[in-house]
């Protein structure tokens, strides 16, 4: 597959930009005094050059417009519409290069997603807000048709490139947030929920993957990268992404056989808090109190562990029973309130949308029982994905496999958004994250299990090669 577009796809393109900007430049000179027609002719440019280098730049470039629209930092109202354009461009540049690549499959997968976004559209004429649950369901169908192709073309047949890149990706992101949070005190996630997805769906599997088969000369470097992560994880107190880079740890370590390490880890954890309880008695007591408090009850320790939900939930059940066939409208909830201008906004805000508590109530609220249907059937395939990835581990013993870092970040994903709202908000970017994987995983799955003599307890630590493996082995 090819790097860049073909040519005789975007040569024409560019040249009709280059004539535009020539007539424009010559009837209106005065514009070009605007701060934002050059920020936007500067946006198009940079745009036309990930496009160009499609193959090797443009999923970084969808990953970090969805990122910065997503944080608190300068220009975020401008990415919160480019975001959509460089999607829009991903999908349709993407389907295009996929189509004429020498893959060209589809699958089930496939199949399944096309169907959850029909449901969607359906759900969306029934919307108080019939307007924004169809830009919803349009987004729905962008996020899912870039997946299904061009995230597929970032990926295949360069997995050892796009990996490096990835972990290389999350070290940064790792960094930059804990010179932010630690030394900067800015919080750039907003809400610490963020911070913990970011952390505990992003960053922590990818680099627990990179740890497990980091060389020796890089080996300092990922743990420190993985410790930093750890603590970022633990500072943003999100009890969903605690538990989701948890379910990661333990299912890795059991799929490759490693208890040792496992129960190394273990060890050490309570070996620290021990030594802490011992040394400084009422400062450990202090902070186990304000950690289960904050961590285990979020405030709400008279009405129990899940107390802080019980609210969005118990409010999520009474909309599927009110409507309980076609739903309230992907990606739109009846708040009684008047959206009035908020139509014309490229985000979600609360006069149509509210808290659930968790994706699957939300999907169900939105979608109805019998547009359900298809959104389950396609988290049932994700399931079943991992599920293949894990037996092939525990078969191989080997974590070096592309499929793995892909397979924990889903698994993950799918743990933490039991808790929150995210995994069908498309403008979100650890959905957009998400989704991706899931559509690629599948193409990186080995295709048989392999065997090996791995001994009950052993921890395969191999070499962090990233070297491509031929999926029909």
């Amino acid at each position: 597959m090819n790097d860049t577009l073909p040519t005789r796809i975007l040569l024409p393109v560019v040249a009709a930009a280059v004539v535009l900007g020539v007539l424009w430049t010559w009837f209106h000179p005065a514009q070009f005094s605007n701060v934002e027609l050059l920020g936007t002719l500067l946006f198009l440019e940079l745009l036309l050059f990930f496009v160009w280098h499609f193959q090797r730049l443009f999923f970084a470039a969808v990953m970090f417009s969805f990122l910065w629209a997503g944080t608190a930092v300068p220009w975020q109202d401008a990415f919160n519409i480019g975001r959509w354009v460089v999607l829009g461009f991903g999908a349709v540049v993407g389907f295009i290069m996929w189509m004429k690549s020498s893959y060209r499959s589809f699958g089930p997968l496939h199949l399944v997603a096309a169907f959850c976004v029909l449901s969607a559209g359906v759900s969306a004429m029934v919307s108080d807000y019939p307007t924004v649950a169809l830009a919803k369901t349009a987004s729905l169908f962008l996020l899912f048709l870039y997946g299904a192709a061009g995230a597929r073309v970032a990926v295949l047949g360069r997995e050892k490139k796009f990996f490096q890149g990835l972990v290389f990706a999350m070290e940064i992101v790792v960094y930059l947030a804990a010179v932010c949070y630690f030394a900067l005190g800015l919080k750039v996630f907003g809400n610490p929920n963020s911070l913990g997805a970011t952390m505990g769906v992003g960053a922590f599997p990818v680099l627990l993957w990179a740890w497990l088969n980091s060389q020796k000369t890089e080996r300092a470097r990922m743990f420190f990268a993985l410790l930093l992560c750890c603590c970022l994880l633990l500072f943003s107190l999100a009890r969903a992404a605690i538990l989701a880079a948890a379910c990661v740890t333990v299912v890795l370590c059991i799929s490759l056989r490693a208890y040792k390490l496992l129960l190394k880890g273990a060890a050490i954890l309570l070996l620290g808090l021990s030594v802490t309880a011992i040394l400084a008695p009422s400062f450990f007591e202090g902070v186990a109190t304000e950690f289960s408090d904050a961590v285990l009850y979020k405030g709400h320790k008279e009405q129990g562990i899940f107390g802080s939900r019980s609210s969005p939930w118990d409010v999520a059940m009474t909309e599927i029973k009110r409507n309980p066939f076609f739903g309230s409208g992907f990606g739109t909830s009846a708040t009684g309130e008047d959206p009035g201008f908020v139509l014309g906004k490229f985000h979600s805000t609360s006069e149509v949308n509210r808290e659930h508590g968790s994706s699957y109530l939300a999907i169900a609220e939105w979608v109805g029982l019998l547009g359900l249907v298809p959104f389950v059937g396609l988290l049932l395939i994700v399931v079943h994905n991992i599920w293949r990835a894990c037996t092939w581990m525990r078969g191989s013993g080997d974590p070096s496999h592309f499929a793995i870092p892909l397979a924990m970040v889903l698994l993950a994903g799918l743990v933490h958004a039991g808790f929150e709202d995210w995994l069908f908000a498309v403008g979100y970017y650890v959905s957009v994250y998400f989704w991706a994987f899931a559509f690629v995983l599948p193409d990186l799955i080995p295709a048989t299990v392999l065997r090996s003599p791995v001994r009950s307890g052993a921890a395969p630590h191999r070499a962090y090669r990233l070297e491509p493996i031929d999926s029909t082995q």
